[in-house]
Order: structure tokens, then sequence, then C-alpha cells
């Protein structure tokens, strides 16, 4: 199964469909970490900012999708969604692959690195910081496949997002505009 990863949309339709038409146009799953409408205060608006727009496309899929609340995200934003919003985590086993996925907000490496020992994980998700990263952990991956619409500062300024291929194992996180595979690793 092909599962997509994604975060911190921030409101972008524009991106979101991009990267619907682009990376994701071949998943059987979305995993969203949360950041999914609201730009947040210190953010400008991304490119593309039609949160009705985002909201008509996530209800609209055609695959299960799986979102996880971010700190940018209220109570409100569930109105417009048929998917539950879950906090602080979400929790599921896919083809023998365990996997949790949680904004991050809050969270440091090792906070990460005891989910992952706890919950005997394949693979751990998560945002927040818009910075796209793949690290290996106890033969788990963290993955943060970054942000399609608001690229972090100290990070490489690309729009991303990423693919978990559940049978081979293999993550990987992808600039959504050149179609360069940034970060690649196989469990």
């Amino acid at each position: 199964m092909r599962i997509g990863l994604i975060s911190d949309t921030h409101g972008s339709a524009t991106m979101f469909q991009k990267v619907l038409e682009g990376l994701f146009k071949d998943v059987e799953m979305i995993l969203h970490g949360g950041d999914i409408f609201y730009h947040g205060v210190k953010n400008l608006l991304p490119s593309g900012y039609n949160t009705n727009s985002l909201a008509d496309m996530l209800r609209s899929l055609p695959v299960p999708l799986l979102i996880t609340k971010g700190n940018c995200d209220s109570d409100v934003d569930q109105m417009v969604l048929d998917v539950p919003i879950q906090s602080p985590y979400v929790f599921i086993s896919v083809e023998g692959r365990r996997i949790l996925l949680l904004h991050g907000h809050g969270k440091g490496e090792d906070d990460f690195a005891g989910l992952v020992h706890k919950f005997n994980l394949s693979l751990l998700v998560h945002g927040h910081s818009h910075i796209p990263r793949i690290k290996r952990v106890e033969g788990a991956l963290i993955v943060n496949p970054g942000t399609p619409s608001l690229p972090g500062a100290m990070g490489p300024r690309k729009k991303t997002a990423g693919v978990f291929d559940t049978v081979t194992g293999r993550v990987f996180v992808q600039d959504i505009e050149s179609g360069d595979i940034i970060l690649e690793e196989t469990l």
C-alpha cells in the first residue's frame, strides 16, 4: 500500500491540489500531520490560500484520510470535515507496519524516540517544523514530510510531501515543484 504523508497545508488549496495530481495520484491512504486550514499568526498567507476549497478537496478524497490536530487547528475546523481530527495521536497498523501520526508541537527528539520504543513503531510521522526529514531510530523511521505550503526558514525552502510504501518499506520526501526526491530511506 502507498500512503501519502503530508502536514502543514495551512489552507493552501492550490498546493494540496498539486500534491494530489502529482505525488499522491496513486496513494491508497493519506496521513495528514495537522495545521490543516489556518496559516497561523506568525506566517504569511500561503499561495493559493482558500480554506473552503481545501475543505471541499479533503471531503471528496477517494481514499481514506487520517488527520491529527496541529497547534494551528481549532475545534471549529472539524465542522467542515467529515473525518475526525484526532488529537494528540493517530495510531494505525497497516500490513504489519505500526504507524503513529502526531503534529509534533512541543515534542523533541527524545519524545519521538520514546514513542517509537513504547509503541514498537515502524514509522512515526509528524509535522510542525515545516522542515522535511527522515531519521532512523531503533529500526524505525521518524518522518517529517515538511510542508507543501510554507517552507521552513531553518530548512530547505522546498515545498514538500512524502510517500510510504508498506510493501517495500521505502519512504521518501519529494519537492513538489521540481519533482526531485530530496530524502529517502527504507525500513
